[in-house]
């Protein structure tokens, strides 16, 4: 098992580790608990499983506080899918208080309560309402700067200004808490996954993983902090556990490293899941493409969704809330539906901007000013995308019945042109008719970049069991752990998860520091 240099992801692609140090082996450092009497290849108070901002922030922060810190990393660099964020949550912070915004924990707690239907867990939430702003003073005071506080979705009615965007987003606190971690003597190991959680007389003793030349290798530990980032990635967990067992159709968007390790290992220690396991946050997209993509974009407009027997199912201002989109998305038969447009709509998306985005990777309004090129370029490629000069040429094309399709479109142009559309309700701001050719068919499946829910914690971010008793010595952290949602990604609140994940990281070290000072680990 090697400790190396990482290198980070960027919401785009992931970076390759960067050049590494002289490298080490755990093997080298063999040596015996005094505990247990049993041959072990290093010992730590903690050892923390997934170096995703949940991993890294709980690192970081045990580490300052005195303890010996090992990170165990599947993957051949850091970062998982918080590598992707764009920002975190927070509430009444410094950076929301010095432009004004006022966004109160009060607000806070009740919103995400309130989006959960109340099946989310309050005391969990509350720990993360009251706690993130400190988690943005930590971050600024590692040299962290925020460039802007804003919401996802301007559209989108009740979302409250909670998003930080920090300057080279999640990615770059990222790169920052890594180098901390390793300034503060933190030993991070790649492509080291851990296979199994060692137990001794009820409590958790360790953690047995293997190196990356496939030797097995058992790292004694006080504690142990599992942030493995969720399931989104094992298309079986997520059959599972979620309300639409979607699996073979997802695509996924965010770590292909998010399997699912984490959870199972947590369960055969004896932990259970939250009711909310199957939490997943998904949004429409175009299999193949990038969160960049114009195309991507197009195809989650408001203008005209039709499923594939080509009749319209939705309000299609379902959109603005790329969170519901995808839960309706996977909910149609077939798990896709198809974004029609045509001509005049393209030249408003070029010319005016859209209507809706994708988060900071296409902002809200922004023109999409490659949309036509990237268009043309995907008719012509192995992108799920069509053009026809009639509307019956292009219900051909991805075979739904051409009358049908015809009839759709005919009644959706009327609503639009009536400025009313008395069948799905939708605001005559957003009924832009079919015109001119040429039209496009656009399909669009469910992303997914991750899952949330996971295990059920108390609110010091331990496992517990079947009896609601804490696991004495395992922890879960990020989207690992469970209770800060109901059914859905809380879009009011936009940054939950990742700001979740950074507070809880710290939340759990602070536990661990305190009990082992207190001899009760």
């Amino acid at each position: 098992m090697t400790r190396t240099d990482p290198g980070i992801g960027t919401p785009s692609a992931p970076h390759q580790p960067a050049a590494s140090p002289p490298q080490r082996t755990i093997k080298e450092n063999t040596i015996m608990s005094a505990t247990d009497a049993t041959e072990l290849d290093a010992d730590y108070d903690v050892v923390v499983i997934g170096s995703g901002a949940s991993g890294l922030s709980a690192a970081v922060e045990a580490a300052g506080k005195g303890l010996r810190v090992a990170v165990l990393e599947k993957m051949e660099h850091i970062g998982g899918s918080s590598a992707f964020a764009e920002g975190h949550a927070a509430f009444e912070s410094e950076e929301q208080i010095s432009r004004g915004i006022e966004v109160t924990k009060d607000q806070g707690f009740n919103t995400l309560m309130d989006y959960s239907h109340w099946r989310a867990d309050p005391s969990i939430v509350s720990r993360f309402v009251d706690n993130a702003a400190t988690t943005i003073r930590k971050l600024k005071d590692l040299g962290i700067i925020y460039e802007e506080v804003i919401v996802t979705a301007p559209d989108q009615p009740n979302e409250l200004v909670t998003w930080h965007i920090p300057e080279g987003e999640v990615a770059h606190v990222l790169d920052v808490l890594e180098a901390e971690a390793r300034r503060r003597g933190v030993d991070v190991f790649l492509q080291t996954p851990a296979k199994r959680l060692l137990t001794r007389d009820g409590r958790i003793a360790g953690v047995e993983a293997q190196d990356a030349d496939g030797q097995s290798v058992r790292l004694g530990a006080r504690a142990v902090v599992v942030g493995t980032g969720g399931y989104a990635a094992n298309p079986e967990m997520f059959n599972t556990y979620a309300r639409n067992p979607v699996g073979e159709h997802l695509i996924n968007i965010g770590n292909p490293g998010n399997t699912g390790d984490g959870l199972a290992m947590m369960f055969e220690a004896g932990a259970v899941p939250f009711e909310s396991i199957g939490t997943a946050l998904l949004n429409p997209f175009v299999r193949g493409k990038t969160p960049t993509s114009n195309t991507a974009v197009a195809g989650f407009q408001p203008y005209l969704w039709v499923d594939r027997d080509g009749r319209r199912f939705v309000n299609e201002i379902c959109g603005l809330d790329f969170g519901n989109a995808g839960d309706v998305v996977a909910g149609l038969p077939g798990a896709y539906y198809w974004s029609i447009i045509d001509a005049s709509q393209i030249e408003h998306l070029v010319a005016d901007g859209n209507e809706v985005g994708l988060g900071i990777y296409v902002r809200n309004y922004e023109k999409l000013t490659n949309l036509p090129t990237e268009l043309a370029a995907d008719v012509d490629g192995d992108f799920p995308v069509f053009r026809a000069d009639t509307i019956a040429e292009l219900a051909s094309a991805i075979g739904v019945d051409a009358q049908v399709l015809t009839a759709e479109v005919d009644e959706y142009n009327r609503y639009c042109q009536d400025g009313r559309d008395p069948r799905f309700h939708k605001d005559p701001a957003y009924l832009r008719p079919l015109v001119r050719a040429p039209y496009y068919a656009i399909k669009m499946e469910p992303a997914i970049m991750i899952t949330m829910g996971g295990i059920k914690i108390d609110d010091r971010m331990r496992c517990v069991d079947a009896a609601g008793e804490a696991i004495p010595g395992l922890y879960s952290v990020g989207c690992d752990a469970g209770g800060l949602f109901g059914e859905s990604y809380s879009l009011p609140v936009p940054g939950t998860a990742n700001g979740f994940a950074l507070t809880s990281g710290w939340l759990a070290a602070d536990d661990i520091a305190e009990r082992i000072a207190r001899s009760a680990l």
